[in-house]
């Protein structure tokens, strides 16, 4: 009895853990979004809105990418919505992430954030230096 109960809570929980990791949907909108190169990495950092409160794990996810030398790149801004049991604030709500990427492939100059209701063309910046000025670089 007690080996059947334990095999059904271990079910149960891998079941769970599998449907928290779909449970990721796209944002509502992406209001303003910024990609500086810094060193050999990206700095993506996306603001927007969710419909309601309760949302949380925002993260941006880069879509497959089409062909090896597309000059746009797309990327998803996604978050956990709240469970349809939560008791939640039902406005427009704020919601931002900042990640940290290896560079993408050479011919990539821009990239998109899509939303559910909308997308963002950005170009990739680099990082921008102060000339003839003894404070190091902002984005050091």
């Amino acid at each position: 009895m007690g080996a059947r109960l334990f095999a059904s809570i271990v079910a149960a929980s891998l079941l769970l853990a599998g449907q928290a990791q779909a449970a990721l949907r796209l944002v509502y909108r992406v209001d303003d979004a910024s990609v500086v190169l810094q060193g050999r990495h990206l700095v993506i950092t996306a603001r927007g809105a969710v419909r309601t409160g309760g949302w949380d794990r925002p993260l941006v996810r880069f879509r497959k990418i089409a062909a090896a030398e597309a000059r746009t790149i797309e990327i998803e801004f996604l978050a956990r919505p709240p469970s349809p049991r939560e008791t939640v604030v039902q406005a427009l709500l704020p919601i931002s992430v900042r990640k940290v990427v290896p560079l993408p492939h050479y011919g990539a100059k821009e990239i998109e954030i899509v939303a559910e209701s909308n997308a963002l063309i950005v170009p990739i910046m680099g990082c921008p230096r102060a000339p003839r000025s003894r404070l190091p670089p902002p984005c050091r």
